[in-house]
């Protein structure tokens, strides 16, 4: 799956461009705010249909046009189109409307930019959006299941908040009916995820061991389907009194999070900042061994990595097409072995 042609139309600073990277390593050279994260910003459009840097697909869109949107070809012959006009998003794939469910699996990639190195000490949030993406690109059906909680959790909270008990509770099956099956995936993204962070943190740091799991607030254990989404229901009814007081859900995969410890303590506390990164290095890493083919994104990630771990990371992804953006050529180690070189300057892509 990887990238032959890209093509950027009316996409943030960018009015026309067409970028073509090298199988292996690609460099793409510029200043700050000259258009590299919004390069790979478009090309991560295919794998989830969400922007990694806004909430709406709409902000994306050129200041002053009505629409825009992205082509990408790649190596194996799929053709697919993302085009966002008043607010929609239109998608074609072979030349063919498509639907997201359709879409969705043709194009593999893994991006890792400098927020990221917030995944291990930041909010909650950050974590189970990183966990969603994922599960997007592993089975495309994920999408769906974010989209029915979220708005099964919108009636509740509308309910909570307009003091309506007898209506919470009506909508407590629809929730739990929507949250069981979004648990059950995030748990299996995150089991499948837990051995490849602890074996590449230990890759590329060398000391120290890294443990993931799932953490859920809803303490619901080892229950699955049926049984899950009886608990479930059971739990948003008796929360209902506590829920009322706050105007929100309680419990919930809107609530959960990812333990991530480092020897057996919080590495969201314990952990030096080097070692989050490491650990964010190894959660990005580990996504690209998940996923088949996918394309590996570095977002001027390099220069907050030592020369050491910087050199580890293209000897673990030999073979992976990679396109990194950096404002200095010489952040680069020699392993990086880059076969083109891009320079980009205010949108406007041109090769070296």
């Amino acid at each position: 799956m990887q990238v032959d042609v890209l093509r950027i139309a009316d996409l943030r600073n960018y009015t026309n461009a067409e970028f073509r990277p090298a199988p292996a390593t690609t460099v793409v050279v510029g200043g700050n705010g000259s258009g590299k994260s919004s390069l790979l910003e478009a090309a991560g459009l295919f794998s989830t249909l969400q922007s990694s840097r806004a909430s709406s697909l709409r902000m994306i869109v050129r200041d002053g046009c009505e629409e825009g949107g992205a082509h990408l070809d790649t190596a194996d012959g799929a053709s697919l189109e993302v085009r966002v006009k008043s607010g929609r998003t239109v998608l074609r794939a072979g030349g063919s409307s498509a639907q997201a469910k359709d879409f969705l699996g043709r194009f593999k990639s893994v991006l890792f930019t400098p927020e990221d190195l917030d995944l291990v000490r930041g909010e909650p949030s950050l974590r189970r959006r990183a966990l969603d993406a994922l599960g997007i690109q592993l089975r495309p059906r994920h999408r769906s299941l974010q989209r029915d909680f979220e708005r099964a959790l919108k009636q509740r909270n509308a309910a909570l908040r307009d003091m309506q008990p007898a209506v919470a509770e009506l909508y407590s099956e629809p929730l739990a009916m929507a949250a069981g099956p979004l648990l059950d995936a995030r748990r299996e993204i995150a089991g499948a995820l837990s051995g490849p962070v602890t074996d590449l943190y230990g890759e590329l740091a060398h000391k120290g061991t890294v443990s993931l799991s799932y953490e859920d607030s809803a303490e619901s254990g080892d229950r699955t389907g049926a049984d899950l989404i009886e608990y479930l229901r059971d739990a948003y009814l008796r929360t209902i009194g506590t829920d009322l007081d706050r105007g929100r859900t309680t419990i919930g995969p809107h609530r959960d999070d990812i333990d991530i410890t480092l020897d057996g303590r919080a590495a969201r506390w314990y952990a030096s900042r080097g070692e989050q990164r490491a650990i964010t290095l190894a959660l990005r890493l580990a996504e690209l061994r998940l996923l088949d083919n996918a394309v590996l994104m570095l977002d001027d990630v390099l220069s907050e990595l030592d020369p050491e771990r910087r050199r580890r990371v293209f000897d673990v992804t030999t073979g992976v097409q990679t396109i990194v953006t950096t404002t200095d050529l010489e952040s680069l180690p020699p392993s990086a072995k880059s076969e083109a070189v891009w320079h980009v300057s205010d949108g406007h892509l041109e090769a070296a």
